[in-house]
Formats: C-alpha cells, structure tokens, sequence
C-alpha cells in the first residue's frame, strides 16, 4: 500500500517477548514469584508472562548455561502445555551493521512487492458482518458513504455492549507515507492490528476496518474482529 505505520509506543520494551533478551531478563526480574531450579549443566527460571495477543500463554522456563548464556525458552500455557519453544545457538553481544541497516528506504526496497500483486478496492458490494456479537446487542445502523477515492460503511451497534464497526476501501498512496500509529501492535488473522484500550483496526484483503467500544474489553474486540469474514464481495480497479 506504499505505507510504513510507525508505532508510538513502549510495546517491545512492556510485553514478553520470546526472542528479545531484554524481555525475558525483565520477566525474572519483575517476578517476585519466580522459580530457580539449579541444574548439573543449568539453570532454570521459571515465570510469568505477559503477552497481551495470546492471554493462553501464562508461564515460561528459561534455562541459561553456567556462563548465563541463555539455551532455550518454552512457553507454557495454563494446562501446561508447551506452546512456543525458542533455542539460541549462538549469541553475538556485539554485533555490527552496515550503515544503512536500519534506513527505511533501503528496507522497503529489500522488501518492496511489485504494484500488480496489490489490490487496491474502488466500492463495497455489501457489509462485511461480523459473526459474534455480545449478548444484547444488535445493529442498529447502518451507512454507506462515499470517500475522496472509494467507500465507507459505517455500522452501529447498540445494547448491553455497543460498539462501531467501520470498514472502508483501503487506497495505495501515490508516494510513499509514514504514518505515526499510536497503540499496540496486535496479530490478527492475516495481518498486524493496531490495538489501544478501546479500540482496534487492521487491513485485509484491501479493506480497512475499525472497531471501536467505550463498553468492549480488548478480549471482546480481538472476539468481534476475528469472526469478521475476510473474503468480501468487492469490485477492483
């Protein structure tokens, strides 16, 4: 879509994250209920995690050689059942990078996919429903309107929990456009969500779609998003 969503956050540095090694030194550190088991060859601490996409995921074992290298990590989840399991070879404390590792032009390149592969959608045939809906709550409203280039639903729901659904054509911009993103970034379905307290957006299959609640837990929107249906009926420049 020639964008590059640029998040305004501290989400890397607050949730666990199974390949960073400061997030899993901040899970020993910050659990004052952690477990040490001392091995032959090992160590082994045992705690809690925080990872807000999956709340199944609930402890994990790090085990570290005798020079504190870490050697694996497994997530477990409450039936304690191993979920995800990260081993790390080989670690380079000091590594180097080209000067223009991190340059957002030379990434996007590297990555670039060719204009024809991407669909970008000029109307909505129809609403794009989604499957669950709390108890007590149902449509009420709904509108089509057009947009600049393309069209945008806008669906209220009222009740015990009401929410707004918005879902609109996405457009590939002309040039190429970093937009600063303020919340969470959230794996949803085929893609990356932005997730805050109240609200959560994403885009598939070149729709965009904005869900948002003063009522919904997170829990309830990630519930209300992923029952959408991603296959819509659509006309295509």
């Amino acid at each position: 879509m020639n964008k590059s969503f640029k998040f305004q956050s501290d989400w890397p540095y607050s949730n666990s994250q199974i390949y960073l090694l400061h997030a899993l030194m901040n899970d020993i550190q910050n659990d004052s209920s952690r477990q040490f088991e001392s091995k032959k060859n090992s160590y082994v601490f045992t705690t809690k995690v925080n990872y807000p996409n999956n709340r199944n995921f609930v402890k994990q074992k790090i085990e570290l050689n005798k020079k504190l290298d870490i050697q694996t990590v497994k997530v477990y989840d409450s039936s304690n059942v191993i979920c995800m399991t990260m081993s790390f070879h080989d670690i380079d404390y000091s590594p180097t990078f080209k000067k223009n590792y991190f340059d957002l032009d030379t990434i996007m390149k590297t990555y670039s996919v060719s204009s024809d592969t991407v669909i970008e959608t000029s109307s909505l045939d129809e609403s794009i429903y989604p499957l669950v809906i709390p108890q007590g709550t149902k449509l009420s409203s709904e509108e089509k309107v057009k947009k600049d280039v393309g069209e945008r639903i806008i669906m209220t729901f009222e009740g015990d929990k009401p929410f707004l659904l918005v879902e609109e054509t996405a457009n590939i911009s002309s040039e190429f456009t970093i937009i600063p993103t303020y919340g969470e970034p959230y794996r949803l379905m085929d893609t990356l969500g932005v997730m805050t307290d109240n609200s959560l957006s994403w885009t598939s299959n070149g729709i965009e779609y904005y869900l948002v609640s003063d009522v919904l837990s997170q829990d309830e929107l990630v519930e209300v998003a992923q029952s959408i249906n991603v296959i819509p009926t659509m006309n295509l420049k």
